[in-house]
């Protein structure tokens, strides 16, 4: 296949319930690469806890870039230099923390490797242990709205979540992107902050078309850059509107090395994920 970049979701993706990358995984991934195909990591989290991942991978060196925050950030792996960013502006953050606690929901900002929260949940306590990152709860937010902010995260119960989402994507529409990362996250962050257009943006400095730029992912959160990409694909474990608009998907789970798979079938040409020689 004419594949020349691989951009690859994290959390349910490439990563197992655990939050470990695979050995079969790895190697399908370094076999694409001695093929020549650029490999990135595309994923919600931000550096703090995605420099991890790119070290083990092998993507942290010279021309590596990692898409983190959904989109609203591009940054140069090893430098840690941001070279594109987006942000909601001081008065839009104040709109948009009014407009969740106005419905009683909690939020979380992420600022220099630490999650601030204005209420304590368990949600916040399970983020925090899944991409390592202290939790610290704030009485007011106004100093770091001052600053403008990448994006808030609203947990939740599904249902609640569900119901938000339509309401803050009517009040904030044409202002910012409004979407769930998972069903029990919700997502605000600046307009043209989200995968799709990150890669977008990511793919023409390089030179890259996008119909040679192939994309993994699992979640609502991938849907742009599954259908922005000439090769959206997604795992067996993937949301049925992520199926719906994937290019090929794998009838195996993140659990069952589905990266591998697709990469091999796919981007590499072969019959089946066990081909590796």
């Amino acid at each position: 296949m004419n594949v020349d970049l691989i951009a690859l979701d994290l959390d349910d993706t490439l990563l197992r319930e655990d939050l470990s990358v695979s050995e079969e995984n790895r190697r399908a991934l370094a076999e694409a690469e001695s093929a020549g195909i650029k490999l990135v990591l595309a994923s919600g989290r931000n550096i703090y806890s995605m420099r991890h991942y790119a070290s083990l991978l092998g993507l942290d060196g010279p021309g590596d870039y990692l898409i983190c925050s959904n989109g609203a950030e591009i940054i140069e792996s090893q430098s840690g230099r941001v070279i594109d960013l987006r942000l909601l502006s001081p008065e839009l953050c104040r709109e948009v923390a009014a407009a969740i606690e106005e419905r009683g929901f909690p939020w979380h900002m992420y600022d220099g490797g630490t999650i601030y929260v204005n209420r304590r949940t368990p949600w916040a306590e399970s983020d925090s242990r899944r991409t390592g990152q202290p939790l610290v709860q704030i009485e007011e937010g106004e100093g770091f709205f001052a600053k403008g902010q990448v994006k808030f995260v609203v947990p939740g119960e599904p249902e609640a979540v569900a119901g938000l989402l339509k309401e803050l994507a009517a009040l904030f529409r044409g202002r910012a992107e409004v979407f769930t990362s998972k069903p029990y996250f919700l997502e605000v962050l600046p307009l043209e902050a989200d995968k799709g257009a990150a890669l977008g943006r990511l793919a023409a400095k390089l030179g890259i078309a996008m119909d040679r730029v192939m994309t993994i992912g699992d979640a609502m959160n991938d849907y742009t850059m599954i259908k922005a990409a000439g090769w959206g694909c997604a795992p067996a474990n993937a949301l049925p509107e992520i199926k719906a608009v994937a290019r090929f998907v794998s009838d195996r789970s993140n659990e069952e090395d589905a990266v591998a798979d697709i990469v091999r079938r796919i981007a590499l040409g072969r019959e089946s994920a066990a081909a590796a020689g």
